[in-house]
Order: C-alpha cells, then sequence, then structure tokens
C-alpha cells in the first residue's frame, strides 16, 4: 500500500504540514505520523540527490567520464583522518638508448629543395683569398613545413580561329563551372564548402578570414556558390544513399538540427538529422520530424531489417514488420552510471559485470576476429557474464524502488533485454551504437559554430554533403581531395551512366593518391582499388 504524501517534496506547503500533524496527534495514530514523515523524508532525500547530480552535470564545463575507473576513484574518497593512497608510478628512466627516434615524415608528400648556401663573407678562401667554387649540395635533414595558399585572380583568355580561305570564326566556348557567370572560381568553392562542412567554420568567419588577405566577398556570394556546389553533388549523395540501404546490418540514431524559418512562432524550430550506417557507408537523413515515418522514408518497403539503434519507440514498427532491433550496451549502463554518480554502489557492482562484456570485445578488436570468430568468443565468453548480470538484475531490481536513479537504471536494462543480448548470436552487431553517435559529432561541431541551416532544404543539403564526407573518411580517403576531385569530373560532364565509378570504394581507381589509410588494410571487397595501389 503506497503511503500517502503529506505535502510535495518539490514545494513543501509548512501550514499543511502542521495541520495535519495537529489533526494526527489529536487522533493518537502515531504509527502513521512516523510512517509518513518518513516516506516524506526519504521521497525529499531523493529529490534532493537527483537536484544535486542535475546541478553538477549543468556546472561541469568538460564532459564527463563514465570510465568505471573513474567512478570507481569517486566513490573511493578517503575517511577523514585517513592517509590518502596513492598510486606509485614507475620511477623516470635517464637511459634514452632504447629511444626510436624522430618518425619518418610521410613518403607520398612532395619534398622541395631549399639550398642553403656558404655565406658571402665566408666563400673567401681564408688561406689563400681565392674566391670558393661549390663543389655540391649534400642533402642533411628533413622538416615538415606548409607553402600558405595563394589567392589569384585567373584571366580567362577564349582562344578565336579564322578560316584563311573565308570569313568563318570559332571562338572557344566558356568552359563549364559550378555557377555559370560567377565571379568565384570552382576550386575556392569547393574550399569553402570544405572549410565548412569539414573544418567547420562559419561562410562569415571564412569571408573575414578573405578580407584579412584584402579579398572582399559578401557572405550571400560566397554561400550562394556553395549551395550549388553542393546541389552538383547531389547525384554522389544520392549513389551514397543507396549503397547504404542495400542489404546489410543496418544501424541509425538522431539529432536536432535548428532550422531558420520565418513562419514558426520564434522564427527558429528544430528538424532531425539520422545518421545511417551500413559497413563503411554512411548517410545522413533530415527530416523535419524525428517520427517513426521519417525512418520509413528512408528504409523504403524493406521493412524487416536488422536495424542498430537506442531503445527510442520510434523504430518499435521494424520489429512489428518482421525485423530486429539490436540494443546499444553504451545506453544500457548510462543510467548505472549516474546511480553511481550519486554514490550508489550497488549501480557499481552492475558496472563491473558490464565491463566484462567491454572487456571481451576488446580482445575480440585486438585480435582481428571475423564474425564468426567473434561470434564464437561471444558465445564462450560473454554468454555465462549475460547469464550473471541477468541474476544481479533481478535480485537488485526486487528490492530497488523504480523511481530511484538506480531503479531507473534497472529498469531499462529489464525492458530492454531481449535487444540487449541479440549482439551475442550474430558476430556483425556490434554491442553499442557508438559509431553512429561518433558520426553524428561532424554534425553537431559544425552546429555549434554556424548555429542554423535555412528552411527544410537547408537540411536536406546539409545531409548530402555530411553523407559524402562522412562515407569518404570511413573509406580512407582525404574527404577535401575527394570534393575536388569528384566535383571537377562532375562539372565537366562525367556520364551519369559512369558515376558508380566516383563513389569513395571504387574512386582509387581513377585517383589511388586519394587514399591516406594503410594500404595493406584494404578491404578485400575492393579489388580494383588493390590492384592500383599494389606495388
Amino acid at each position: 500500500m503506497r503511503t500517502p504524501s503529506i505535502t510535495s517534496p518539490l514545494a513543501p506547503d509548512l501550514e499543511k504540514v502542521r495541520a495535519w500533524l495537529e489533526a494526527k496527534l489529536a487522533a493518537r495514530v502515531f504509527v502513521e505520523i512516523v510512517v509518513a514523515i518518513l516516506a516524506l523524508i526519504a521521497r525529499m532525500r531523493d529529490v534532493n540527490t537527483e537536484l544535486l547530480a542535475k546541478l553538477a552535470h549543468a556546472k561541469r564545463k568538460r564532459p564527463r567520464s563514465e570510465t568505471l575507473e573513474r567512478l570507481e576513484r569517486q566513490l573511493a574518497l578517503p575517511l577523514i583522518g585517513a592517509p590518502l593512497v596513492r598510486k606509485k608510478r614507475g620511477a623516470k628512466s635517464d637511459d634514452r638508448t632504447n629511444h626510436p627516434g624522430r618518425a619518418a615524415l610521410p613518403a607520398h608528400l612532395e619534398r622541395v629543395p631549399f639550398k642553403n648556401k656558404v655565406p658571402e663573407k665566408e666563400r673567401v678562401c681564408p688561406k689563400c683569398g681565392a674566391q670558393m667554387k661549390t663543389v655540391g649540395f649534400s642533402a642533411c635533414c628533413e622538416r615538415l613545413d606548409v607553402i600558405p595558399a595563394k589567392i589569384v585572380v585567373v584571366v580567362r583568355e577564349d582562344e578565336t580561329l579564322a578560316c584563311p580561305n573565308d570569313d568563318t570564326i570559332v571562338r572557344a566556348a566558356p568552359p563549364p563551372a559550378i555557377v555559370e557567370k560567377g565571379k568565384l572560381g570552382d576550386t575556392l568553392l569547393v574550399e569553402a564548402l570544405s572549410d565548412k562542412y569539414i573544418e567547420h567554420t562559419p561562410i562569415e568567419r571564412q569571408c573575414t578570414r578573405l578580407a584579412r588577405a584584402g579579398v572582399a566577398i559578401a557572405p550571400q556570394t560566397l554561400g550562394h556558390g556553395v549551395v550549388c556546389a553542393i546541389d552538383l553533388l547531389e547525384p554522389i549523395a544520392k549513389a551514397i544513399e543507396a549503397q547504404t540501404r542495400a542489404p546489410g546490418l543496418l544501424g541509425t540514431d538522431a539529432t536536432q538540427i535548428p532550422i531558420l524559418d520565418p513562419e514558426a512562432p520564434a522564427g527558429i524550430r528544430a528538424g532531425t538529422m539520422w545518421c545511417w550506417t551500413n559497413a563503411r557507408w554512411v548517410t545522413f537523413f533530415y527530416s523535419p520530424r524525428g517520427d517513426s515515418e521519417s525512418v520509413k522514408r528512408f528504409l523504403g518497403e524493406d521493412l524487416a531489417r536488422a536495424v542498430q539503434c537506442d531503445g527510442t519507440s520510434v523504430t518499435t514498427f521494424l520489429e512489428r514488420a518482421g525485423g530486429t532491433r539490436p540494443g546499444c550496451w553504451s545506453h544500457g549502463r548510462r543510467a548505472l552510471v549516474e546511480a553511481a554518480r550519486t554514490g550508489d554502489r550497488v549501480a557499481l557492482e552492475g558496472l563491473k559485470i558490464i565491463a566484462r562484456i567491454f572487456a571481451v570485445e576488446r580482445a575480440a578488436a585486438v585480435a582481428g576476429d571475423t564474425a564468426d570468430a567473434r561470434r564464437a568468443r561471444r558465445q564462450e565468453h560473454t554468454r555465462p557474464i549475460l547469464d550473471a548480470l541477468r541474476a544481479w538484475l533481478d535480485d537488485t531490481r526486487a528490492i530497488t524502488p523504480p523511481k530511484t536513479p538506480l531503479g531507473r537504471g534497472l529498469g531499462y536494462l529489464h525492458r530492454q533485454w531481449k535487444r540487449l543480448v541479440l549482439f551475442v548470436d550474430d558476430g556483425a552487431v556490434e554491442a553499442t551504437n557508438n559509431r553512429r553517435e561518433r558520426e553524428l559529432r561532424r554534425l553537431v561541431l559544425g552546429r555549434k559554430n554556424w548555429l542554423f541551416t535555412w528552411l527544410d532544404v537547408g537540411g536536406e543539403r546539409t545531409a548530402r554533403i555530411l553523407s559524402i564526407i562522412a562515407s569518404a573518411i570511413a573509406h580512407d580517403l582525404n574527404p577535401r581531395a575527394y570534393l575536388h576531385v569528384v566535383a571537377n569530373l562532375v562539372v565537366n560532364g562525367w556520364p551519369q551512366s559512369r558515376l558508380r565509378e566516383l563513389l569513395p570504394d571504387r574512386v582509387l581507381a581513377l585517383r589511388p593518391e586519394l587514399f591516406v589509410g594503410d594500404r595493406d588494410a584494404l578491404a578485400p571487397t575492393e579489388p580494383s582499388a588493390r590492384a592500383v595501389l599494389a606495388p
């Protein structure tokens, strides 16, 4: 039976409490008084604990670590008067004989010779006074440096031909450009595009930088050119979206993106940006609302898919359609982390068990397990850990109030358990949904700098260019150089029938210099790229 509350623990009414006590004392029901007072104090304690945790979270400037070691250190506070035990660190060694030395500079970079000449006053022989001659130069060291960008004005000179036999005259047609008859060149526009969406530099800040170099460009002019460049690359983004939607394990997560809309009550409304991954393919998908219809628009008619995501109810229709939703253990442990931060050592017990699951995953990653090998490892090592965690969950949940921080964490694990354990039977499924969260950081970092996008069409353009950049990075390509290559090829009439050759997994056959990863680690599904990069 639930004890009736005397007053609100958030805003206690003292007069109401006084009147209640006087009535109960007059009736001599002392047991009821004690029970009610204890219930009120316990509830106020829980509310105060939650408020203190939220206040600490709001005041913290840096993201809080969720590592088990950090949580244990926070709970292991020394008693008053007890000596503080510090971990001993290894003694410093003065022996530098085993130091590997400086790492070699990248071999693929251009070597620019620099002639270090002897000063004029030292070019005369100190013995006979004769002018000494150069014998040669010896390479003694290498140093990494940069050549600053040079802003130039390209003067186009159109060739004119005339027939010597008659009055026929032919003039060269204007070459194609991202912005026809525009004053900004294609290279400058792709650089501005890269600066905004790779380096997160807003258009206005870029114009300020150009102004310092003596070039005045209106933000509207540069912004229009960047929009035209994104529209030019739309076929590439659509082809990447098709590859992401292809058969395979999908993963998704979403975040909000601020939309400037004059018709909105405050002039700003929130759109939703979904991030979808399938192997090395990444697609950002914009929707005005983050509902299940936006998920269905991306997936199309094939809803019976395996989609890894968090515990959101937006994607529960996938299970009704015959699909599966593998869960995320990072989300599963997060509420326990919050409980441990409030001093709950019971939550720490659960975190220690979950830490063993991640230890198995790290061992699989170090060993380079295939999907089948990882499944076998999980069956042998992870399943017993899950059995122990389930037993702990059932025992602890039976004695923990559901409204406490620990109770909420246990409730999440209980509700999501069937989804959280799916990864054990499928080696292709990750234990967490962290990859999607990492991909969304590209948008979050940019959002903190350029703040808004214009209407829904701006959200769609942002999704297209982020899809191209993220997929290029996932395929170990230099994203800036990749944008320059494909923009140049598309603007000069690359045939749509061969568009597949420009996607990140095949472009190395045309431009092997775009690859910035380990050449020996190329996926076996990329035979054309492996053939090009082979010595």
